[in-house]
């Protein structure tokens, strides 16, 4: 009997292996391979979900950013809402901002709306929704821009305005319309400061302001190595300092506590620049040809907003470098700095040669402490400026922007403003700062401000 089993068992097996697989082994193959198709198409429809909300996005900054520059087009006067915004209980609404006459810019700032235009102008921004479409055929995006226009008066620098006449502020919101496969996203908020430029000429350094309130802090950027505690008086022209290169140890990181002081960022304070109107503006990249007034010139390269370049690149002109990347910090902190979440930053900028062209810059702020001479960064926020018109004389640039959230420096931690000329720029730009006539800054709301304003 065991003879003839294994005969049989034998003759199966001989029969499976010319026959192929049994029903069952490929009803088990099949759904195997099904559960595999499924993942896939399911990766594969999470990419396409991923791509279509970043382009969605991009569409949302782009339109945001060109309205932006639209109204920072028109004059001072004519930046007034023609009507009221209407009141939205609906918080997902930008227009839940607006409170009779007045706009929520934060959850702890409200502003006055501006209704009324300057004398003899006529008001010329209309507060929307206006709808928008980009695309064609099956990838239209569809949305709404909302406009604000405010008065800030109590964040005004120095540098910003005369003391007794506030600032503007524009505020843009953009929505995206719901897609079949994307559902609504959180409104995307771009803002801009704007001085009287009848009233306030670029570089007018106004007398410090008296009212007690004072919700935020300038850091003026300076032309001198932050291991220094203050400012110190500027005697010539030099090439450009090596403020953001990382390497593999502590001595080619770029931080004020090297001891090499050319490997430190400048440093950025809160005292105006010293000295006459008639104080020299030196260059601070010597080492760099083209056309400009002096200051720091920077050329572009990277397409992704970097916080350092690394060390044995810092002179490689085919890489982001120290010529296309700059860092300013702050002395330590006594105690621990607040930042509330909003962030202003107003430099004196043309292109080099004044050639007419797009310039695109990336504003990082960082939290930074030193550890074995290592910096332990955390990056607080970055802003990237996109403007199509890069001013080509001398002139400032003011814009804001918002941290994701409200942050705490700590003490004995220094803040570190970081900024990169992107490749996407037409020309090479340069900054003028330090001096009594450019006296460029960055300046963040607080409720732990350093000294009065």
């Amino acid at each position: 009997m065991d003879g003839c089993l294994t005969a049989r068992t034998h003759d199966r097996l001989h029969s499976r292996s010319q026959g192929g697989f049994t029903l069952v082994e490929v009803l088990i193959a099949v759904f195997l391979m099904s559960l595999g198709i499924a993942a896939t198409i399911g990766v594969l429809g999470a990419s396409g979900h991923e791509t279509l909300s970043a382009q969605r996005a991009e569409v949302a900054t782009q339109e945001g950013q060109a309205e932006i520059e639209r109204l920072v087009s028109l004059s001072y006067g004519e930046l007034a809402l023609t009507t009221t915004p209407p009141t939205s209980s609906d918080p997902s609404d930008p227009d839940s901002r607006v409170s009779g006459s007045t706009f929520r810019v934060t959850p702890a700032l409200t502003e006055p709306l501006v209704l009324t235009p300057g004398t003899g102008k006529t008001a010329k921004v209309d507060s929307g929704p206006q709808p928008f479409s980009v695309g064609s055929g099956g990838a239209i995006v569809t949305g709404k821009i909302y406009r604000f226009v405010s008065w800030r008066a109590e964040n005004c620098p120095n540098s910003l305005c005369n003391g007794t006449q506030s600032t503007k502020r524009v505020t843009v919101a953009v929505t995206l319309d719901p897609s079949p496969t994307q559902s609504a996203r959180a409104p995307l908020w771009i803002s801009s400061v704007l001085a009287d430029k009848d009233t306030t000429p670029p570089g007018t350094v106004a007398a410090p302001k008296t009212s007690p309130t004072v919700t935020a802090q300038s850091f003026y950027l300076y032309d001198t190595r932050c291991g220094q505690t203050a400012a110190q008086a500027q005697s010539g022209s030099h090439p450009t300092h090596d403020t953001a290169s990382a390497g593999a140890g502590a001595s080619a990181d770029s931080t004020c506590e090297n001891p090499d002081t050319s490997k430190q960022p400048d440093l950025m304070g809160p005292s105006l620049p010293a000295g006459p109107d008639t104080t020299p503006l030196y260059d601070y990249s010597s080492d760099l040809s083209g056309d400009r007034p002096g200051g720091l010139a920077m050329i572009r390269r990277g397409s992704t907003c970097d916080t350092s370049y690394s060390a044995t690149n810092a002179t490689d002109q085919s890489a982001p470098n120290e010529w296309g990347i700059h860092a300013w910090s702050t002395t330590p902190f006594a105690t621990a700095f607040h930042l509330s979440g909003q962030v202003t930053l107003s430099l004196f900028t043309t292109t080099i040669g004044g050639v007419a062209g797009r310039g695109v810059v990336c504003a990082s702020l960082v939290d930074r402490q030193v550890s074995s001479g290592v910096p332990q960064d955390r990056l607080l926020g970055s802003f990237l400026y996109d403007l199509a018109n890069w001013p080509t004389s001398p002139s400032r640039l003011t814009f804001t922007f918002d941290l994701a959230q409200a942050e705490d420096v700590a003490s004995a931690h220094r803040l570190v403003l970081i900024l990169q000329v992107r490749g996407e720029s037409d020309h090479d730009l340069v900054f003028l700062y330090d001096h009594p006539l450019y006296p460029s800054l960055v300046e963040v709301a607080t409720s732990t401000p350093l000294t009065p304003q």
